[in-house]
């Protein structure tokens, strides 16, 4: 049982490693579901002080103390609704905008209307308690936003962000502005012309949120609510999901799927990132435990795996709130087998933390009679070679405090014994493969050669004389960092049984033929470096004493060969001098 000693709780040390392995029990997970909400009244009272020390920000609508009366009052008629929904993905999302808001590091609409949102949880407080209420509250765009209940559409007010009247009797909400005035029922669930209420999964209390203003990761975001057939293929995939996550339990990649708190669908506005065999995006925010952005996968096992991911990064955000793990300078220059751009050391933790829990997903799908045993092979290989090095690069690389090494330390010994588990050795190679190709094409892209270096190479190769060795200089970051998803992964994990591209046949193993289409890209695009990755990848492999180019391909760039002859010429030469 969670103790608290002098205010401050201890977690015992046996939930600290159940969480440090990737996993973690329900009594784990429920710690910190504890945790988070002592967060969030902390973050709640707060922020409530930082509107009392400036009234103005509310701009007639009230005083935050007579909010949280109001609030106060329907906890004590229904303590049980109350909690729920300050503890809501919704109000914690709200919280931790405003607090950065006042603190200057945020934006948004008017000030008013970001702190005015107070007197909407505060009405949806007493709608769910049954108070009568009257308030005034803001409407942004023609719209008022209930948190955890849906959304009125208030046609024919003024443009942009103005108040309304809201009057509560009963279960019967009226909302004024101007002269227009409609009338809910918010607790009924009827959808309306006037009235969107908010969707849930069927049979659970997860909600699908299209609505919510705060669901997005950063700016507050209108609403985008999803029509219909969009919202039933929601509803069967996450039925999909649930059938292939039906097994919880503490090991890594298993998911209590209630611990999942909201789904926001993702429409192209967040900051999501891509990850590069799937082209899924997802993210989640530390301000709201078990709430994910996720956009519309292509099936079920897709949404169970990034249901996997996401609640990873929750249970890692929480214990990031419980404990210092390492020391980060913020400077993004570390390599992330699942990111196109250079990553801080936390974002690096963040990383490894959520593929441990992906690899173990994979890991059982392996045995799963419902899966395809040659893609989960594919992608559990492939994730414990890649999660393994990110691992390794923080234990080795980061200042770590005692909690973080032993986070670490246990992270790595659940990829170790994974990483002995034996699998098809065919897909062990291709998985290899994938790893590798990745890993070039990144530092292509995000690596350049220092000055020095560079006209230490343009000078040798120009004078014909041995290269210098690639362990005198270490390689600056280009600062250039456009998107890029590495398309050669799903190839890997399933070779075309007739390829035709570079690509396909990099992946099949005709590493000659590979090499020749490359060298055909590179005659038209010289500065391609997906074809310069590949030609690097096929080349190693046909003339064997170029593998070592692989550790520092940017150095070829330094001598910039402009064609396939230039290039082999130029590969010869640096594999010369390995």
């Amino acid at each position: 049982m969670a103790r608290r000693q002098h205010g401050r709780f201890r977690m015992p040390g046996r939930w600290f490693d159940e969480l440090a392995s990737g996993g973690g029990s329900a009594d784990a997970v429920e710690f910190l579901v504890q945790a988070e909400r002592t967060r969030r009244l902390m973050l709640l009272a707060e922020l409530l002080d930082r509107l009392d020390e400036h009234p103005d920000a509310l701009r007639g609508l009230g005083t935050a103390a007579t909010a949280w009366r109001l609030i106060a009052e329907a906890a004590e008629a229904r303590p049980d609704t109350a909690e729920a929904l300050l503890m809501s993905p919704q109000i914690g999302c709200w919280t931790a905008h405003m607090l950065r808001r006042l603190h200057g590091t945020a934006a948004g609409p008017p000030l008013w209307a970001d702190a005015g949102h107070l007197f909407l949880v505060c009405l949806v407080a007493r709608i769910r308690a049954g108070l009568d209420t009257d308030l005034v509250v803001p409407v942004r765009g023609g719209e008022v936003a209930l948190p955890t209940l849906g959304l009125v559409r208030l046609g024919g007010c003024p443009d942009g962000t103005v108040t309304a009247v809201a009057r509560l009797r009963g279960p019967r909400l009226r909302l004024t502005c101007g002269r227009r005035s409609v009338t809910v029922r918010p607790l009924d669930g009827a959808r309306s012309d006037d009235w969107i209420p908010l969707r849930s999964f069927e049979r659970t209390s997860i909600w699908l949120d299209d609505l919510d203003p705060y669901r997005d990761l950063d700016e507050p975001v209108p609403p985008r609510p999803v029509d219909d057939a969009e919202a039933e293929s929601w509803q069967r995939m996450f039925g999909e999901a649930a059938s292939v996550l039906r097994s919880p339990g503490p090991e890594p990649g298993r998911l209590h799927i209630a611990e999942v708190r909201r789904i926001v669908p993702w429409t192209g506005k967040s900051s999501a990132p891509v990850h590069d065999d799937t082209f899924l995006l997802s993210a989640t925010t530390q301000d709201a435990f078990g709430s994910m952005v996720i956009s519309r996968p292509a099936n079920g096992l897709d949404l169970a795996e990034a249901m996997v991911h996401e609640f990873q990064h929750s249970k890692l955000g929480a214990l990031l709130h419980l404990f210092p793990l390492l020391d980060d300078d913020g400077a993004e220059t570390h390599y992330a087998p699942w990111r196109p751009d250079p990553r801080p050391l936390t974002g690096l933790l963040h990383g490894a933390y959520a593929f441990t829990g992906v690899t173990g997903f994979w890991r059982l799908r392996m045995d799963d009679k419902a899966a395809d045993p040659d893609l989960a092979t594919f992608h559990f290989a492939l994730r414990r070679l890649q999660t393994r090095l990110v691992v390794r690069t923080l234990l080795t690389r980061a200042v770590l405090t005692a909690p973080g090494t032993r986070l670490l330390q246990g992270l790595a010994a659940t990829l170790d014994a994974w990483l002995r588990e034996p699998v098809a050795p065919g897909i062990a190679a291709r998985a290899r493969e994938a790893a590798l190709g990745h890993l070039v094409e990144w530092r292509l892209r995000n690596l350049r050669c220092g000055e020095a270096e560079r006209s230490a190479l343009s000078g040798a190769f120009r004078d014909g004389t041995p290269p210098p060795p690639s362990s005198l200089h270490r390689p600056a970051l280009t600062g250039e960092h456009s998107p890029w998803a590495d398309s050669r992964i799903p190839l890997y994990c399933a070779p075309p049984g007739a390829p035709v591209t570079a690509d396909a046949r990099l992946a099949a193993g005709d590493h000659e033929t590979a090499g020749r289409l490359y060298a055909e890209e590179l005659r038209r695009a010289p500065d391609d470096r997906h074809a310069l990755a590949g030609w690097l990848l096929a080349t190693a492999r046909t003339t064997p004493g170029h593998r070592s180019l692989l550790r520092r391909p940017e150095r070829l760039l330094a001598v910039r060969p402009r064609t396939p002859v230039e290039l082999r010429r130029a590969a010869d030469w640096l594999a010369s001098g390995r």
